[in-house]
């Protein structure tokens, strides 16, 4: 009966760990979730993801999750400035109904963490996201970084006086050509300006301003403007650039020869959560290299060091390391400075 008890109960040690690798969210031998927090995800079964990417960008990344994880996602997209106001709002009020947000400012961030909005979790993948992409303590992540480059309106500019460098940009030639961003317009524009001061020149937002560039509130009017030819050139995201194109707009991209911009979707769960497991497995998802792949698809990079740069058509872009991006402690610093200069130099009468 002892030999007997004892293969009964080895052969029981062996389908409660079959049972516990197979309720492992497990994806392609990476560990997402463990059965552990998978079973409360899908228990809770769904969760509300407030982003600032647009929702058409990362759709595919949204569905491939729901179909990996069975655990439904409404996601609401709004621009930073609203999404920070709304979720303070919220908050304050306590009926905050999201159970993650992200934005693009990281001094906005500072300000949802100071608040007790952003929950502290740190996922699988912390040790294999660079530093300068997460808060040490796991308070938020890079989660998506979207890259700016130029494109052309190849009706409106020739060939041979396509630009080859951001420094390009400066040259008088293109005087009234151009399209650029307010600085308000979030963080996008304020990595665009501080890669000019940082990498070009401490004068290259005089000699930009002096070009009279056709400036807009937001990144939409900047892509309708060259798509219609009001201006030849613009600073836009390679994401919108490629659905223009896509659109059979006379669009082309332009690669710089000093590098690409990146700016991010910075989040994490809220501390208000009503569905935190199904939100940790969301983040531990689309941080993973797994996850961090589907976002390059994409056309964003993704937060994992493992995961292989976006690619436009044949060409592959720069490993994630030769990309400019602002880290908080510079953020912070620049934020503070650059709203009265830029003015000075680009609205000056």
């Amino acid at each position: 009966m002892n030999r007997i008890a004892t293969i009964v109960s080895a052969l029981a040690l062996v389908a409660a760990s079959a049972f516990s690798a197979s309720a492992q969210l497990v994806k392609d031998g990476e560990e997402i979730a463990d059965a552990k927090l998978f079973a409360a995800a899908k228990a809770e079964g769904k969760a509300s993801i407030f982003g600032t990417y647009p929702t058409e960008s990362l759709q595919p990344v949204l569905d491939q999750f729901q179909k990996d994880t069975g655990i439904a996602l409404e996601y609401v997209r709004l621009p930073t400035s609203r999404m920070y106001d709304r979720v303070i709002a919220e908050f304050a009020a306590g009926r905050l109904d999201a159970d993650y947000i992200d934005l693009t400012d990281l001094k906005l961030i500072k300000g949802w963490m100071e608040r007790g909005i952003l929950a502290k979790h740190k996922t699988p993948s912390h040790d294999k996201i660079a530093p300068l992409l997460r808060d040490p303590d796991g308070y938020w992540y890079y989660v998506v970084r979207p890259i700016q480059s130029i494109a052309v309106n190849t009706e409106m500019l020739k060939e041979a006086d396509y630009p080859k460098k951001w420094a390009d940009l400066l040259n008088p030639k293109y005087k009234g050509l151009i399209g650029l961003p307010h600085l308000d317009a979030g963080g996008s524009a304020l990595t665009l300006y501080a890669f000019f001061r940082n990498k070009i020149g401490a004068d290259s937002w005089t000699k930009l301003a002096a070009n009279e560039p056709r400036i807009q509130a937001t990144t939409q009017p900047i892509q309708n403007d060259l798509q219609r030819g009001r201006t030849s050139l613009a600073t836009v995201g390679v994401t919108g650039a490629m659905q223009m194109i896509e659109d059979k707009a006379p669009i082309k991209i332009i690669f710089p020869e000093e590098g690409l911009i990146g700016f991010g979707c910075m989040g994490n769960v809220t501390s208000s959560a009503k569905h935190p497991n199904a939100a940790k497995v969301y983040m531990n998802y689309i941080t993973s290299k797994y996850g961090s792949t589907l976002v390059s698809k994409t056309g964003s990079y993704g937060s994992h060091m493992d995961a292989p740069s976006p690619r436009n058509g044949s060409l592959a872009l720069p490993a994630q390391d030769q990309v400019f991006t602002l880290g908080i402690d510079e953020w912070s610093k620049v934020v503070e400075s650059y709203p009265k200069e830029w003015r000075d130099a680009f609205e000056k009468k």
